[in-house]
């Protein structure tokens, strides 16, 4: 579990102490393709995700720009390394998107609420991990403006 957590994006160049605490509340799944891991709305858990192997496509459901039909719109695919539903896990609030498997998939899940009891108890870790964060969610941010200017223009 150790290499599979510092070879993610979120972890890299953390603490190997550090590693062996949030190993203790992870697990890694194996899931089939067009496997739902989160919904849209759901506050039912703030557990996050780091994709070992596999991709998985985040969402939004169209219901929310559109009456006449529910499609969805993917905004985003999770390539092995990278993580997702930590914003879901840092303010404690409902999934602002969906999460699907695209392949058959390992995943590391991430007790949320004891990774937030972590950061909160122990700075060095909570100040690398929301670095690392914050990065992920300007990237984020930087795709989501290229493909909307690409829309209005």
């Amino acid at each position: 579990m150790l290499k599979i957590l510092s070879s993610s994006r979120m972890f890299d160049g953390i603490d190997e102490n550090i590693l062996k605490k949030i190993s203790v509340f992870s697990k890694i799944e194996k899931h089939k393709p067009n496997v739902t891991i989160l919904e849209e709305d759901s506050s039912d858990d703030c557990d996050l995700f780091i994709v070992v192997s596999g991709r998985v496509k985040i969402f939004v459901s169209s219901k929310y720009f559109s009456s006449e039909n529910d499609d969805s719109k993917a905004i985003y695919t999770v390539n092995p390394g990278d993580f997702f539903g930590e914003m879901s896990c840092i303010v404690k609030k409902r999934r602002s998107a969906s999460a699907v498997t695209m392949t058959d998939c390992e995943i590391v899940r991430i007790n949320g609420k004891k990774f937030i009891e972590l950061m909160e108890n122990d700075s060095e870790a909570g100040f690398h991990i929301l670095r690392k964060l914050y990065e992920t969610l300007y990237d984020r941010i930087q795709n989501s403006n290229f493909m909307l200017r690409n829309l209005l223009i």
